[in-house]
């Protein structure tokens, strides 16, 4: 008999000291910080495509202008070495960009 009044004494001194615990642990007090971290990353990421596609946009432009400036000097004789110099980089800035 003394075991079960004091089990019964115990079980609500337990779960008083339990509920506050499954509910701390229900709530998470950083869950905002944790959506703020999570928008900025994805907005940085967003950024970065967009930069990452307006640089190689950028690059082909100037590799085919390389190539047109350099065909020029290259056929009218003015610079010849230049204007070869100025193909082969061309080429090469063109390849690099269609890799990445």
């Amino acid at each position: 008999m003394k075991r079960a009044t004091v089990m019964r004494k115990l079980v609500p001194v337990l779960l008083i000291l339990l509920i506050p615990l499954v509910v701390a642990e229900a709530q998470n007090p950083f869950s905002w910080l944790e959506d703020s971290i999570k928008g900025l990353t994805e907005a940085a990421i967003e950024l970065l495509d967009v930069l990452k596609s307006s640089a190689l946009m950028i690059a082909r432009a100037l590799s085919g202008t390389l190539i047109a400036l350099g065909l020029v000097l290259w056929g009218t004789d003015i610079f010849g070495y230049k204007g070869k110099r100025l193909i082969i980089a061309g080429l090469v800035m063109l390849f690099i960009v269609e890799m990445i």
